[in-house]
């Protein structure tokens, strides 16, 4: 891969992953269409991509995560504190995404893997308009903030989150429906989603390494992809947190998913 080409890929994940219109439809589509990429390695260049902004969301909530850990250690195992709290909040959002996530990731596994590209594009169209009209479904802006979170309120964010392996279905989107939904204000619903996204894309790129997905792709092109999503993804993290909680983006997830489904249909002609 050239140096512009990981410039270009790191940037649109770095904006991308903090904006609920599907970072990994967008990738693909600037992977697959732009670059006339090899599809067969997609997957390991999402997966580089989306380390580093793991890396990034890690560092900008770095004081959060070692106040979090301090918490856990102090109440040790007592499980009803951790339950009421951010600790039960994520524990049990992990939970009812995989639930959900792993038996339609296993349908994806079966029907997509024979899919021409150009008709991907079309699924990865549909999903976004999805996503358009969860987003355009949210009432209200809610009273909750984030130090109300519990365990409870990770069972609608889990499931909704768990949609999110669908092509074109955004996870900050589905999960930040789910947490407005539960009656939290805007900001706080975004900064919970972007927080949920560390173990979140841990355990999916754990999963996704096992099964042996990088194995075939240069660790030289990875490490840079990762290091370019890096180097965007923390410059946007704080900017588009404070934008994204006061502006509704479902107009825009409708538009670029018409677009993509159209782009695809028409290649197909």
């Amino acid at each position: 891969m050239d140096f512009i080409e990981i410039l270009v890929l790191g940037l649109v994940q770095g904006i991308t992953e903090w904006v609920p219109i599907s970072s990994k439809t967008q990738d693909t589509f600037v992977y697959a269409q732009v670059y006339q990429g090899d599809m067969s390695t997609l997957v390991p260049v999402l997966l580089y991509l989306h380390i580093g902004t793991l890396l990034s969301a890690v560092i900008y909530f770095r004081g959060e995560l070692i106040a979090l850990a301090r918490e856990c250690l102090q109440k040790q195992m007592d499980v009803r504190k951790h339950a009421r709290g951010t600790p039960g909040f994520l524990f049990t959002s992990l939970l009812f995404t995989g639930i959900v996530g792993i038996p339609l990731l296993v349908i994806e596994k079966i029907f997509l893997p024979g899919l021409d590209a150009r008709l991907l594009f079309v699924v990865m169209g549909l999903g976004l308009v999805l996503t358009g009209i969860l987003l355009a479904l949210r009432k209200g802006t809610g009273t909750r903030e984030r130090q109300d979170v519990g365990w409870r309120d990770g069972v609608l964010t889990g499931i909704m989150q768990g949609l999110s392996v669908l092509p074109g279905i955004s996870r900050s989107g589905t999960s930040t429906t789910g947490l407005i939904w539960r009656g939290f204000d805007a900001e706080s619903s975004f900064h919970l989603s972007f927080l949920l996204s560390i173990p979140t894309v841990i355990v999916a790129e754990l999963f996704l390494y096992v099964n042996g997905s990088l194995a075939a792709f240069p660790v030289a092109d990875g490490i840079a992809l990762a290091l370019s999503s890096f180097a965007f993804g923390y410059l946007t993290l704080g900017i588009l947190l404070k934008i994204v909680s006061k502006v509704n983006l479902a107009y825009v997830a409708l538009a670029l998913g018409a677009l993509m489904a159209a782009a695809g249909l028409l290649g197909q002609a």
